[in-house]
């Protein structure tokens, strides 16, 4: 027998590995096509044959969790972990298996050592960052989303959940992106289409959103983050009854129930017979089976209920309940407001502007409607928005990206480089860089209103930067304007709403900050008193467009026919002809108010701080 013909000593094995592989991968196929039974069949007599290699043990493992057997298909993924403690398949595959049973927290360690062992495998990339999501740690997940699709641009998951981060991160034309290019992997993905409602929404661009909020419906009519997502939109757009309908069937359902009964109570006034104060008190008798997020959203709906039925005491107890519960959640440092607010003073001193201002764009006018959040800000760029020369911008992020651009004035205000090296080339290119931003967001009008209200804090730096930059600072009686605040779930985006000493703290730094920029901006700064625009519309607004250097327009006065989308929480009321029952609406809480009064002393009459009980 010659050489070639004798034998190798590896034939057998090699054999088995053949054997195993074919069995498998029939194994497979039965269970693509759904017969787990046949595929449970072959598996086990593949283990049988051949000593349950670790390889059948994994697939059996998994065959029998998608039969069900959950208990001991995982008992047998972990076996195989322990044989092969660094296959990532096997990694994956139990991190799956321990998300899908809820799990987390073991599940993430499971897929960080498996992309830490392959960090160029873009399953185990995909299903750390959507552990990730899971866990609402959204920053550290993009990272990984990004790298699996760059590895596989494919992958359908990771792209729906890159675009969760990032709409979660607030990065709402990156997730619009990302998300198309899930839509075309799939153009019936509906995690997509909710996630490019959701993003579109926030980008106002409210015909594309409904859009995509339509679709998701059609392919998932039982998708409540859709019907929440229309809601939304239709409120926007001020189809008020329409936005009802659809909130109102998301609060009769599981899942989302406690978030579209909180949109629809804030839509609009509740009354005795409103089917949305059945819901309110059901879901109340049983608040203490609810997350405390969840709680906290139930509670501020229910403050509003009872604030429309002029039961003030229940309202309040149902505020203070709801607002103990953001303080935990969103705890808030008054130190650093003051000291930011301070700094801003000291920074924006008349020497600062006389010497660097003039030189930033010239053809731009903006109209900075800023002031304390719930002072009317939405109201006037709502009047604004029916002038025919001026592009009413909305909340506009363009100050906070403009600064981020401008790294010496930053520099500056952290007292890194002193502010005697800042020149009018430096605020030269911060207008230029928020006029860049007003293009970016198709603003491109002469005159473009940006209500972003805490624009009262940088309005040297702005009126520096943009030579034609008027500033209308809205006031409003304190007491209002911080009960609406209270009254609000802001959450972690405004988290000094929820203790009455941190609102008139905040109110306090504003009404120094508004003061200031009076003294050292003469000519560029107004206030606008919410109880005048209320009291006489028409001749407080003469007086503010004149001041903004515009001719009169009659239709400022029909805000209500504007086509602008509203986002905020004043959304229905702008849709509403002006009214005056938000004037003194704190007297309606009396005593109740007491510890607001007592922090605002400084503010009120003897007579304001009687009507409190004090």
């Amino acid at each position: 027998m010659t050489s070639a013909e004798t034998p190798s000593p590896d034939a057998p094995i090699q054999d088995a590995e053949t054997a195993i592989a074919a069995g498998l991968e029939r194994a497979l196929q039965h269970q693509a096509a759904g017969r787990l039974d046949e595929a449970q069949t072959m598996l086990d007599a593949l283990a049988e044959t051949h000593g349950t290699p670790p390889k059948v043990l994994h697939y059996q493992g998994m065959n029998q969790i998608l039969r069900g057997d959950h208990e001991d298909g995982l008992t047998k993924i972990r076996a195989v972990l322990e044989i092969t403690p660094q296959d990532v398949l096997v990694l994956s595959d139990l991190g799956s298996v321990l998300a899908q049973g809820g799990q987390m927290d073991e599940a993430l360690e499971h897929f960080q050592s498996a992309v830490d062992l392959a960090p160029n495998f873009s399953l185990a990339q995909s299903n750390l960052g959507a552990a990730l999501v899971v866990k609402d740690r959204h920053a550290e997940a993009i990272p990984h989303l990004e790298k699996a699709i760059e590895l596989d641009p494919r992958l359908l998951d990771a792209h729906t959940n890159l675009g969760t981060a990032l709409n979660q991160r607030q990065q709402f034309d990156r997730a619009i992106d990302v998300l198309f290019k899930a839509l075309a992997i799939d153009p019936q993905s509906v995690t997509a289409h909710i996630g490019l409602a959701g993003a579109l929404f926030r980008r106002e661009r409210h015909e594309a959103a409904e859009h995509h909020a339509r679709r998701a419906l059609e392919l998932a009519p039982g998708a409540a983050e859709a019907r929440l997502h229309l809601g939304n939109i239709l409120a926007a757009s001020g189809r008020i009854d329409a936005a009802a309908e659809e909130l109102l069937n998301v609060a009769r359902l599981p899942g989302l129930q406690v978030m579209g009964l909180s949109r629809l109570v804030h839509l609009r006034r509740t009354v005795p017979d409103s089917p949305e104060l059945k819901i309110l008190q059901a879901l109340l008798e049983r608040a203490d089976e609810l997350i405390e997020p969840q709680r906290a959203t139930l509670h501020f709906a229910a403050g509003k209920a009872f604030d429309d039925l002029g039961d003030y005491s229940a309202a309040i107890g149902q505020l203070a309940e709801a607002n103990r519960l953001n303080r935990e959640q969103h705890p808030y440092d008054r130190q650093i407001n003051i000291e930011r607010a301070e700094r801003l003073r000291d920074f924006a001193s008349p020497a600062l502007l006389e010497r660097v201002s003039g030189q930033g764009p010239s053809n731009l006018a903006p109209i900075f409607i800023c002031g304390m959040p719930r002072s009317g800000t939405t109201l006037m760029d709502q009047m604004f928005s029916r002038h025919p020369q001026v592009q009413a911008g909305g909340e506009l992020a363009a100050t906070m990206v403009a600064l981020r651009k401008n790294g010496r004035i930053r520099q500056a205000l952290e007292e890194s480089i002193p502010d005697s090296d800042l020149t009018a080339d430096d605020f030269a290119q911060l207008g230029e860089a928020y006029s860049a931003f007003l293009h970016g967001e198709g603003l491109r009008s002469e005159y473009v209103s940006d209500k972003m209200p805490s624009n009262y804090l940088y309005a040297g730096l702005l009126a520096a930067a943009l030579p034609r930059a008027k500033f209308l600072i809205m006031r409003r009686h304190p007491m209002d304007c911080l009960l609406s605040n209270y009254l609000q779930h802001f959450g972690q985006n405004q988290p000094f709403s929820s203790d009455f000493g941190d609102l008139a703290a905040v109110y306090r730094q504003f009404d120094l900050m508004a003061k200031h920029w009076l003294r050292v901006l003469p000519g560029r700064v107004r206030e606008v008193h919410y109880e005048d625009v209320v009291a006489d519309a028409g001749t407080t607004m003469r007086g503010v467009v004149e001041f903004v250097g515009l001719d009169w327009a009659d239709e400022m006065l029909d805000h209500t026919a504007s086509s602008r989308q509203v986002n905020t929480a004043s959304v229905a009321q702008v849709r509403e002809p002006i009214y005056g029952s938000s004037v003194a609406k704190w007297r309606r809480y009396g005593p109740l108010l007491g510890g607001l009064a007592e922090e605002l002393r400084d503010f009120l009459t003897e007579e304001e701080l009687a009507a409190c009980g004090l």
